[in-house]
């Protein structure tokens, strides 16, 4: 058998080896074409992922950069918008000719019915100068006690003055040693206050016996008015803040509250002082007895009659008070008579009958006793002395401030016009021929 083989394969060996060639290479194909065939198509679907995955992510980029340039377009828009308010702004602050408070329209952005209330309503009387060391805050505590010491009336006081003297003067002891809560301030300011929220945090004046009432200031209200006028000239407010605080003052609840309101300004024009003026009924102007003083009563009153026709057309003036005498005789010295003469010649060029408002026999001497009451008490409950200087310029406040009377002087105005309006026989007067 071995032998037959062996035989077999010498005869046949290159037969064999070919027939063994062409078998390994028929598998070759049948089975290595198929493995290559199952590695191709694993890599044709892994580049299909891979694809997929790259066409999605091309996609989510598509879509982010669709989203950035949309917000690109935002950013744009409100740098645009940005630049315009910035742009107003500093046209406001040009230093043109032109008031800053006047730059925008008031037309329906006053108090409904604000000139009924205005003139019906209590006396607000704003103590004001741009002048500071004038003595207003002095004047305008120891009014608050003559007010409510002589004629019984509640009076709530308002100190705009980011210093806080007039706090410092009218509130009591304990109140001075705590930190000032300047929120109820700020909120009349801002529009936000609840009228009888801003009452209950009033604080109570020290002396008083009719439980009058002071609205406090201090330092940081000076950084709230800026930022609030920025945001009212960029038109980021809620309305018009010039009438914020005559909205709250021309409230039933101040209105029958109080009798009076006596309000403390800052020497500069602020959001506050705009306010003031707005809400005001009357305004005392007190000034030093100096020329330089006197002329500065001119300037000042010059600016509130540039706004008043449009602001505040019912603000009336009732005194120009010297300060700061500097003897305790009815004599004036030389400078102090010029003062005097200068301001009621300011006074004069810019609002009629100068003359009546300044009070020159009336004046506010330098008196050690308001230098002792100030910070500790109220120099008028403390002092004859300081009582007799006050009295006089208060009974003139008084009868110039008095509703009653303002309201009979219109009443006899308005009778006289529709008189002339008649013919002369009909009021007994001769016709002139």
């Amino acid at each position: 058998m071995f032998e037959w083989l062996k035989d077999f394969a010498n005869n046949y060996g290159t037969l064999i080896n070919i027939l063994y060639g062409g078998v390994a290479i028929l598998l070759t194909f049948l089975f290595g074409g198929k493995l290559f065939y199952v590695l191709a198509q694993r890599r044709i679907d892994h580049l299909e992922e891979q694809l997929d995955q790259k066409s999605k992510e091309l996609d989510q980029r598509t879509q982010q950069l669709g989203a950035s340039r949309t917000e690109l377009s935002k950013v744009k828009l409100l740098a645009g918008v940005l630049d315009g308010k910035l742009n107003l702004i500093s046209t406001a602050f040009d230093g043109g000719s032109q008031n800053l408070w006047l730059r925008q329209p008031t037309d329906g952005d006053r108090p409904n019915d604000y000139a009924e209330k205005i003139q019906e309503g209590i006396p607000i009387v704003l103590i004001a100068n741009l002048k500071g060391g004038v003595g207003k805050t002095t004047l305008a505590a120891n009014l608050a006690a003559y007010f409510e010491e002589k004629h019984d009336e509640r009076v709530l006081a308002i100190d705009l003055d980011y210093q806080g003297s007039l706090s410092s003067m009218l509130l009591p002891e304990n109140a001075n040693r705590k930190s000032r809560d300047r929120r109820t301030l700020e909120q009349l300011i801002d529009g936000s206050a609840d009228k009888n929220a801003t009452l209950a945090h009033s604080k109570p004046i020290r002396g008083s016996k009719l439980d009058s009432r002071i609205i406090e200031c201090d330092d940081p209200f000076a950084n709230f008015e800026t930022r609030l006028l920025i945001e009212w000239l960029m038109g980021a407010t809620k309305g018009d803040i010039r009438y914020n605080l005559a909205r709250a003052l021309c409230s039933k609840e101040v209105q029958g509250e109080f009798k009076r309101v006596i309000i403390d300004a800052p020497p500069r024009l602020t959001t506050g002082f705009v306010n003031a003026l707005c809400a005001s009924t009357h305004l005392v102007v007190p000034f030093v007895l100096d020329i330089l003083s006197a002329e500065r009563v001119g300037l000042f009153l010059g600016s509130v009659k540039q706004m008043k026709p449009k602001l505040f057309p019912h603000l009336e003036l009732a005194a120009v008070i010297g300060t700061m005498k500097g003897d305790g005789s009815q004599r004036l010295r030389e400078t102090e008579a010029k003062a005097l003469d200068e301001a009621k010649r300011r006074v004069k060029d810019v609002w009629k009958h100068g003359d009546d408002f300044v009070l020159d026999k009336l004046l506010v001497p330098r008196k050690q006793p308001f230098a002792d009451a100030a910070g500790i008490s109220i120099a008028y409950y403390e002092s004859d002395e300081v009582k007799a200087i006050i009295d006089p310029i208060g009974d003139v406040i008084f009868n110039r401030t008095r509703r009653e009377t303002l309201r009979y002087e219109n009443q006899r105005i308005e009778e006289g016009t529709r008189e002339l309006r008649s013919s002369p026989a009909d009021i007994g007067v001769e016709p002139v021929q």
